[in-house]
């Protein structure tokens, strides 16, 4: 059997030049244009001669982001009238360093009819969604589902956090009750 004969161990970056089609063939990591390979990221450069394939290997970790059919946490910015701007904090089980925005139409809220953004979203509620398009690179979400939605929430008047009575929210505080898109687990910690 034959020994594979393979060269490593050079740092590069992205955008680097590595070689030409006409010698290898790209591998991971690499990108072609006008004939020439590159590093699409920073790494250590394989050159499998056995093969003719050119390969970078990353030294860092690719930054963790929103898929479709990820689960997010995020906190609510903005509320209109049929959307709102949703500030994602984490993915997943994984709380992010940095943040995404992400969006959601009046028609992604709930299966039933809900009137308008506000009744079912206040601005500062913590909400379990599911990424459902990143098309564009906008994030785009969905609290349908009885895991999802609000999963804490505070009152606007006083801001004591809401308990659970029944299927509304209620403020211990000034007893006023509120209605929210709630996720069945409401007032477990998300973190």
């Amino acid at each position: 059997m034959k020994s594979v004969e393979r060269r490593s161990g050079k740092f590069v970056s992205p955008g680097d030049r590595l070689g030409v089609i006409e010698e290898f063939l790209p591998g991971g990591g690499t990108y072609t244009e006008d004939g020439n390979i590159y590093s699409s990221t920073t790494g250590h450069l394989l050159m499998d001669l056995h093969d003719r394939r050119i390969s970078v290997y990353p030294k860092t970790r690719r930054p963790l982001t929103p898929n479709e059919g990820n689960l997010v946490l995020g906190i609510v910015k903005s509320v209109r009238d049929k959307n709102l701007a949703l500030k994602i904090v984490q993915i997943e089980d994984k709380p992010l360093y940095t943040y995404f925005d992400g969006v959601m139409h009046i028609s992604d809220v709930s299966e039933g009819y809900v009137k308008t953004m506000l009744d079912a979203f206040k601005v500062g509620d913590i909400v379990r969604a599911k990424v459902i398009s990143t098309k564009n690179r906008e994030i785009h979400l969905t609290t349908q589902g009885s895991e999802l939605g609000v999963i804490q929430a505070k009152c606007s008047l006083c801001g004591h956090s809401l308990i659970l009575d029944k299927n509304n929210l209620r403020c211990p505080q000034c007893n006023r009750a509120r209605w929210r898109k709630i996720a069945y687990d409401y007032g477990k910690s998300p973190f």
